[in-house]
């Protein structure tokens, strides 16, 4: 699987991409997902290091700033700069307990709204809905455009494609949880929680 080819066709045309992928099965869509979650599990850490924090401003995974939290504060300090090897590790492996979550939520979500579809069509969402990272998820300030490109992926095109949504409901979900993004970054100062 050429990585770089699904990347650009679901960024060229996201709609028709989540369509041609609708008969695939569960592998193709998590290999994608392991190349771009290494990719950033890799270069997020060697920022770090290098003085670069993993925040909102600076990372489109909630994983990067979860991983970077731990181990500036548990880590750093008994390991030095060592202890930068093991954030990668921490955010392949927060990466995926979180696509769990994000699969669950999202095939909950999209049946609610009258969506059709089994939750393979969410791990799918889910999935390839992280390519947008692989541009600069980890890079200050271009990481918000990654982020907001990937949640549009993940929580609107994706889905709309593959569970048949009707687009207006669909619309309703994204704004719904924009919305409470921005609501909770202005009054916590936080995205999701972290």
């Amino acid at each position: 699987m050429n990585v770089f080819r699904r990347l650009w066709a679901e960024m060229s045309s996201p709609k028709e991409f989540f369509e041609s992928v609708r008969s695939e099965s569960w592998k193709p869509c998590l290999v994608f997902y392991a190349y771009v979650t290494s990719a950033i599990s890799v270069i997020t850490p060697v920022l770090n290091w290098l003085g670069v924090e993993s925040t909102d401003l600076s990372s489109s995974y909630q994983a990067q700033i979860i991983a970077y939290n731990y181990t500036r504060n548990n880590l750093v300090p008994s390991y030095g700069g060592y202890a930068y090897l093991f954030e990668g590790v921490l955010i392949f492996a927060l990466s995926l307990l979180i696509l769990g979550f994000l699969t669950v939520f999202l095939h909950m979500i999209y049946r609610l709204i009258g969506g059709t579809g089994p939750v393979l069509n969410a791990w799918k969402a889910a999935c390839y809905g992280v390519g947008p990272c692989l541009l600069g998820g980890f890079l200050p300030y271009v990481s918000l455009f990654a982020a907001f490109y990937s949640f549009a992926m993940q929580f609107y095109l994706g889905p709309l494609a593959l569970y048949k949504a009707k687009e207006g409901r669909a619309i309703v979900v994204f704004v719904a949880l924009i919305a409470a993004t921005f609501i909770e970054m202005f009054t916590r100062g936080t995205t999701a929680g972290f």
